[in-house]
């Protein structure tokens, strides 16, 4: 096996290091990487490699006798194409090519299928959407019809390798074929039941000396993984997880690319195609045989693996996530007890007269304590997600810009340090203001009734709201960077139903003859047959059940988790931004895949589960759902209720401290000033940041409401079935359906559309406050005595109104200045 490649350590030991084709193309140190990861990939390449194995390979090629139908449409059409709908070449598999394409409308244009007619399951038949409607139909015998047809251009190389033929053989060219053809060229076109169509039968012999491969669907992907040499023989660029590759083709001069998508356990045929256009075809084995025969001697593929051309089967980062989570939930414990304890001490030490509890050393041991362990938990968790995780986003980046490794990760647990110092020192703020609070009460008194707010009484700033008040509202709504995540990420005991994942049996498991894996029980030894792709376990959390229990009558939904959600509003709770890193850009290059891949819900057919792409605008929206319930509380716990409260709340007594010092005639700027400042700057830190990823998010909403709204619009209204996902939904393999109707498509989009909208809302409004938090600085900074309101401008050494444009203080500033 020579995916991973050995290397001493510090200790003697020999550390796994997986070759960068392994992880995305981004090299990764061995120590970066949990050892029973590493072995999942060794694991998974040794199946592709049996896989790959039982694929049927002709050196010589095939010889091909095509008989097919074709309209020669032209521009017969052009005047009303703006009319017509779009191409989908639907397969009787449920599977689609061609989607959505726009048809071509020139002298070369026409479209072709086979003469045979072919029949949709009729349980497939129901999911396909409205746009396929000229495609797919009900026959009068209640069986489905499927015309499977695409683009071909009627031009030279074509009239010199297909023959016309006047009077075609019944036997070959079945009447009914050729009368379904005209039925859908007539509704894809909009034309009338009399309306004659000039449609051809014609024939191509020719043979094709390029290399025959015939396999399984998964078989076939498990082969491309292993060789290059075939991907580069194939044309083929890329490869589509976890059922389909994109390969480019040539004809006269151009080229473009084709995606193409197989099921997994549907038998195919793979080749070069070379006629009028060059390009890799993959084509069902029994649409091959009507019309192909192999030529020469059939052989099996030898499989043999290279470091240099292997692509990793890519792993779901569901599967690894549980081990992530414990780590993830120790280092909120860690965290939070740290910030708590800090504050117990403090006030008790206060009432005991000890004197050293307020000591800055005391919040560099605390924020210590807590960094070390979250830096080690952040780390752990991160070893065990980062391949999943790469083999998906395929890059390290920062703000747009790709890094290595080791740069990337410097950035990312210094937002860690600056994260767990922000959660310390808000704790140590509030501290402050409870024993402070009789110093700082008066010019906060002063400062409220001269602001907009001086309509109420003067109770409400003595009694009420004082600076004792406050900083202990702030710091628990701040809390909510640990409570929501917590009700919302951590599982109900005994809600998940299902087994772990098993990520660290790898070294017992053992690929099959037929290429399955079989896992020992550790208790008696018993060989398990376990398929990681039908792997999901998704759970109940506390908010859930209460939901169910007690809004679900208001028009609440009861959602269930899953561990990759747990441990991103998790790491954001403990501040954890390595591993945070992930919550943001894994679904966001889902969401990317699913649309521009048509990427649905997996469907139980004749050949088992298989993923199709009936239902791909549904799993969009909620793979963003999915995306804005992480985000979304992130806006209100901490840009909203840890960031702009705080930081305004601070700003306010740096402004109290300096009036007074500036009142007593001392410099302003002494060491308080200096960490006041030094903690608002790590929050503005820490909401730029924030504010980065929120752009992506919206980001993220355009790109899937553009893709989706359409089909919003037309099927929203009807309680038709738009699709079904099938999954295993337990231990004994189970299948669970869910039906989904358009009205259900419609309620999502628009659940997507209101998260969308809160997190905007919620995003300026805490923009405002904290840029209004900077202007009170910068004028309290430009005025004569240190302070200053936006509805009184400047004030005297009273603390009273002294003038009344609120813009003077930035006259005063300039003046000071220039």
């Amino acid at each position: 096996m020579t995916t991973t490649s050995p290397r001493p350590s510090r200790k003697g030991k020999k550390t796994e290091v997986l070759a960068p084709r392994s992880t995305g193309g981004v090299s990764l140190p061995g120590w970066a990487i949990a050892a029973q990861v590493v072995a999942w990939v060794r694991l998974l390449t040794q199946r592709d490699v049996k896989k790959a194995g039982f694929v049927k390979m002709y050196k010589e090629g095939y010889v091909e006798t095509a008989y097919r139908l074709v309209f020669p449409y032209r521009r017969q059409f052009e005047h009303q194409k703006n009319r017509i709908q779009n191409l989908f070449t639907v397969l009787p598999t449920g599977q689609i090519e061609n989607y959505d394409e726009k048809l071509s409308h020139d002298e070369k244009a026409g479209l072709i299928a086979y003469p045979t007619p072919q029949t949709m399951d009729s349980e497939l038949a129901k999911l396909q959407t409205y746009k396929v409607a000229p495609f797919v139909w009900e026959r009068e015998d209640k069986s489905h019809a499927v015309m499977q047809t695409w683009p071909v251009e009627i031009n030279e190389a074509f009239k010199k390798s297909f023959t016309v033929i006047q009077n075609p053989d019944p036997k070959i060219f079945i009447p009914q074929a050729r009368d379904e053809f005209e039925r859908s060229m007539r509704k894809l076109f909009q034309l009338g039941d009399t309306e004659k169509l000039d449609v051809w039968s014609v024939i191509r012999k020719s043979p094709n000396p390029n290399p025959l491969y015939i396999g399984t669907g998964g078989q076939l992907m498990a082969m491309l993984r292993i060789s290059k040499d075939i991907r580069d023989q194939l044309k083929i660029t890329s490869i589509l997880e976890p059922n389909g590759i994109e390969c480019k083709w040539e004809c006269e001069g151009r080229t473009g690319y084709q995606v193409w998508k197989m099921d997994l356990k549907l038998e195919y045929s793979l080749y070069l195609k070379k006629g009028w256009d060059t390009m890799a075809c993959v084509k069902p084995k029994t649409q091959f045989d009507w019309d192909t025969v192999p030529v020469g001697e059939e052989n099996a593929f030898n499989a043999v693996e290279n470091e240099d051309q292997t692509l990793p089967f890519v792993m779901n980062l569901e599967w690894f996530a549980p081990e992530a989570y414990s780590w993830i939930l120790s280092s909120v414990v860690c965290v939070w007890t740290c910030a708590v304890v800090t504050v117990l001490l403090r006030w008790h030490g206060h009432a005991a007269g000890w004197d050293w509890v307020d000591h800055h050393l005391v919040l560099a041991f605390a924020t210590s304590v807590a960094g070390v362990y979250a830096l080690c938990a952040d780390f752990s968790a991160m070893r065990w997600c980062i391949v999943p995780w790469l083999q998906k986003v395929r890059k390290l980046a920062v703000l747009g810009c790709a890094l290595s490794f080791i740069p990337f990760m410097i950035i990312q647990i210094t937002g860690t340090c600056i994260q767990i110092l922000t959660i310390q020192n808000n704790a140590w703020v509030m501290v402050d203001a409870f024993q402070n609070n009789d110093q700082l009460k008066e010019k906060w008194k002063c400062i409220w009734e001269n602001s907009a707010f001086s309509f109420m009484p003067n109770s409400v700033w003595e009694n009420w709201f004082t600076p004792k008040s406050a900083a202990l509202g702030c710091w628990l709504l701040s809390t909510t960077q640990l409570f929501l995540p917590w009700l919302m990420g951590v599982p109900w005991p005994r809600s998940t139903k299902q087994k772990l994942f098993p990520t660290r049996t790898a070294g017992d498991t053992h690929v099959t003859e037929l290429a399955g894996l079989q896992i020992p029980h550790r208790h008696n030894g018993l060989q398990e047959e376990f398929v990681p792709e039908e792997y999901h376990n998704d759970f109940d959390t506390t908010w859930s059940k209460l939901v169910h229990y007690v809004f679900e009558m208001w028009g609440f939904m009861a959602i269930r988790c899953t561990y990759r959600e747990s441990i991103a509003v998790l790491a954001h709770a403990a501040g954890l931004r390595y591993t945070g890193s992930m919550s943001l850009t894994y679904p966001k290059q889902r969401i990317k895949e699913i649309v521009e891949l048509q990427e649905g819900y997996t469907v139980q057919t004749k050949n088992g589960l298989e993923p199709l792409p009936q239902g791909w605008e549904l799993r969009a929206l909620k793979e963003f759902q999915q995306l804005s319930r992480c985000h979304s509380k992130r806006i209100i716990f901490i840009m909203f209720c840890k960031l702009a409260l705080q930081m305004n709340m601070q700003i306010s007594f740096i402004i109290i401290n300096r009036i007074r010092q500036k009142q007593l005639s001392l410099d302003v700027w002494n060491k308080n000033t200096v960490m006041g400042f030094f903690s608002v700057g790590t929050l503005l830190f820490t909401f730029g940041v924030e504010l980065l990823d929120i752009f992506m998010v919206v980001g993220s909403f355009w790109h899937v409401r553009k893709a989706v709204i359409g089909t919003v619009h037309h099927v929203g209204n009807s309680s038709k079935i738009y699709g079904k996902s099938d999954l295993i939904a337990d231990d004994d393999k189970n299948v669970q359906t869910m039906i989904h109707s358009g009205r259900d498509l419609k309620t999502e989009y628009y659940a997507a559309l209101r998260s969308f909208v809160r997190m905007v809302i919620v995003t300026i409004f805490s923009t405002w406050l904290i840029a209004y938090a900077f202007q009170r600085v910068i004028c309290s900074v430009a005025c004569e005595h240190g302070a200053w309101n936006f509805s009184s401008g400047c004030l005297n050494a009273s603390l009273e109104r002294e003038n009344g444009p609120a813009s003077y203080c930035w006259e005063s500033l300039i003046h000071q200045l220039f």
